[in-house]
């Protein structure tokens, strides 16, 4: 028999699935049942409401993908491995679209919910903290360091992921992201060698 703690993440992970599959409008406590397999008064048994299931279902779904971004770019202090690691990163998203898809439909839901607002703006505000300290890594020791706004490249960040995830959920064009990757490999090149740093990626 299933723990109450499995049981929970069941709950949530069927409902990223659900907003993923289905969008915002289509999950309800009846759609995300069926996509977990699960009695809908479970949900009610385990959260308040739905909403309350959403809003957790976002907190999970973020940490979950942070805690992967921060085993992968931890260590980076070089621009280009951070992109060819950036760059993989997103081809696993892109590969289990739930999180990003999920996301994006809660963005849109998050207009006339106070509380999916609030956990969204946590969510962006994590994101951009995590930003910063990989930006930190790569300036330490140079010449700018001390004037480099870490906190406000880590805002710029996200908030430009995020517009342009919104631009691809609407017409699908997944190019843009490709564009961008292309056009900051070489900035990355040219800003690891005027930090004298030169990456060998692995073999």
């Amino acid at each position: 028999m299933a723990s109450r703690a499995e049981t929970r993440n069941r709950l949530l992970e069927a409902a990223i699935r659900t907003l993923a599959v289905e969008g915002y409008g289509g999950t309800t406590a009846r759609s995300i049942a069926r996509t977990g397999g699960f009695a809908p008064g479970v949900i009610y048994y385990h959260f308040d409401d739905l909403e309350a299931l959403l809003v957790n279902a976002l907190r999970h779904t973020s940490q979950a993908r942070k805690a992967r971004y921060e085993e992968a770019l931890g260590s980076c202090t070089y621009a280009a491995d951070l992109i060819t690691r950036l760059r993989a990163l997103y081809a696993e998203d892109m590969q289990d679209k739930g999180h990003i898809d999920a996301v994006q439909e809660l963005v849109t839901a998050s207009a006339t919910s106070p509380r999916l607002r609030a956990e969204l703006l946590a969510h962006v505000d994590s994101w951009s903290e995590f930003a910063a300290s990989a930006v930190q890594r790569l300036i330490e020791g140079t010449t700018l360091e001390e004037f480099v706004p870490t906190r406000d490249i880590g805002m710029i960040a996200v908030a430009m992921f995020l517009g342009v995830q919104t631009l691809i959920h609407l017409d699908g064009d997944r190019s843009r992201i490709e564009s961008l990757f292309a056009t900051a490999e070489p900035a990355a090149l040219l800003w690891d060698a005027f930090a004298d740093r030169k990456f060998i990626p692995d073999k």
